[in-house]
């Protein structure tokens, strides 16, 4: 040695063990700049020793493993690792003020951790995968330290051990960077996949081969579609997601989709093998959504035909909540008919002005008689169950009734086409326009 306490550094060997060496793992540009600053023997060294680090990863956390390709995508990111900290620890250079041309982490890491991101593995094992790298490369390091004297060999511990720390954070650090980076850039591509492959679904085209896979979702399955809207259209989709996993666990499907399509919605299915029982959306109705979110849910059907059926279903009855202003949770099943009448919406205005003529003003008092008029044949005119259910005194029902029957000009005639112009008045506004 000449006096400069690193130089042992220098001296590294690769362990004398069976076997030939390993071929370097890194890119040809990583070893060539490691062996002018650190030499032939060092370089080796760190290519055996990565490798061992490499099967200790591999041995407890397995996700890193699955064949030659993954062993060597790891290998060549712990061996880039090893290269650098020894170049740091020769130079004495903390990550924070490297020159060096990887800025303290190689890029190796980078393509790692773009890799790992796209094989699915979590970002804590990843990170964990770093630590156990760190606690090995630091134990073969103190091997070597241990046997340096003293006063060197004290000083050199304490050193060895912090900047190997610095310098294995840095590089967890840019592992997560790029991992978070690929992984948005995987999910947005998904995300445009499912999109593309729901819109030709919804549009009555065949189901594309790998349509299932792309989804994530079964399309042979019995659907039921739901809409999660906010009256706010620029209430967070974040928002809206949290509801639909909500909704998602107290029905319990055997699988789910939901997807962000239009502002202010989430589009959600829940996929069952077999048709689900009758009460299977009870615990559903007992959530407490937001204000001002309201949820939309489409008939059980079977099949990719299903799906769009029952989507479709859900869009009309969300069409029809919103109108109406019927509370948070609507069913297709239940308003399907005046979803089937409003749905031209020229068409049931007609209807609306034929059969309730003046009853059909724009104030609120004609509002107020309508309303007590459709409830009171809702209940097969029982004048105590309305007002009941309206909250009023009974004799105010019988007043408002036969005020209602002035308006139209004659008693009530046939109840079903009466009730049927009286949703639509509940639907649309008295001009005939969307209440939104």
């Amino acid at each position: 040695m000449t006096g400069d306490p690193h130089e042992w550094i220098l001296g590294l060997v690769p362990r004398d063990v069976p076997g030939p060496l390993p071929e370097p793992a890194s890119s040809a540009v990583t070893i060539a700049v490691a062996t002018v600053a650190l030499g032939p023997g060092p370089v080796a060294w760190a290519v055996r020793t990565a490798q061992e680090m490499t099967q200790e990863i591999i041995e407890k956390v397995p996700e890193h493993g699955g064949g030659p390709a993954p062993f060597a995508t790891l290998r060549s990111t712990v061996e880039a690792a090893v290269l650098l900290a020894l170049r740091g620890l020769l130079a004495d250079l903390p990550p924070e003020g490297a020159t060096m041309a990887e800025q303290a982490a190689p890029e190796e890491a980078v393509v790692s951790g773009a890799e790992f991101a796209r094989r699915g593995i979590r970002l804590d094992r990843v990170l964990r995968g770093v630590r156990i790298g760190h606690a090995r490369l630091h134990q073969a390091l103190s091997a070597v330290v241990d046997t340096l004297p003293e006063p060197v060999r004290l000083a050199e511990s304490r050193r060895v051990s912090d900047l190997l720390f610095a310098y294995a954070d840095v590089h967890a650090s840019r592992l997560a960077e790029e991992y978070l980076a690929e992984r948005a850039r995987w999910e947005a591509g998904r995300e445009a996949d499912r999109r593309r492959v729901m819109k030709d679904l919804l549009a009555g085209r065949p189901a594309a081969e790998h349509a299932s896979l792309t989804l994530g979702y079964e399309l042979v399955r019995y659907h039921q579609a739901f809409v999660v809207a906010a009256d706010d259209r620029h209430t967070g989709s974040a928002e809206l997601h949290r509801c639909a996993e909500d909704l998602s666990r107290a029905l319990a499907p055997d699988e789910w989709l939901d997807l962000s399509v239009v502002p202010g919605q989430v589009w959600a299915w829940a996929g069952w093998r077999s048709s689900p029982a009758p009460g299977h959306a009870d615990r559903a109705r007992l959530l407490r959504p937001p204000p001002g979110v309201r949820v939309a849910a489409g008939p059980v059907a079977f099949g990719p035909e299903g799906l769009r059926r029952s989507h479709l279903g859900a869009r009309e009855a969300d069409r029809v909540a919103a109108t109406a202003k019927a509370g948070w949770w609507c069913e297709y099943t239940d308003v399907r008919t005046v979803c089937l009448a409003t749905a031209d919406e020229e068409q049931a205005r007609w209807y609306a002005q034929d059969v309730l003529g003046p009853l059909l003003a724009d104030d609120e008092r004609s509002g107020e008689l309508r309303e007590t008029l459709r409830v009171y044949l809702a209940c097969e005119r029982s004048l105590r169950t309305a007002a009941e259910r309206l909250h009023i005194a009974r004799n105010t029902v019988t007043y408002r009734v036969r005020r209602a029957e002035e308006l139209l000009g004659h008693p009530i005639g046939d109840p079903m086409e009466l009730r049927l112009a009286l949703e639509i008045a509940r639907t649309l506004d008295p001009t005939g326009k969307p209440a939104r």
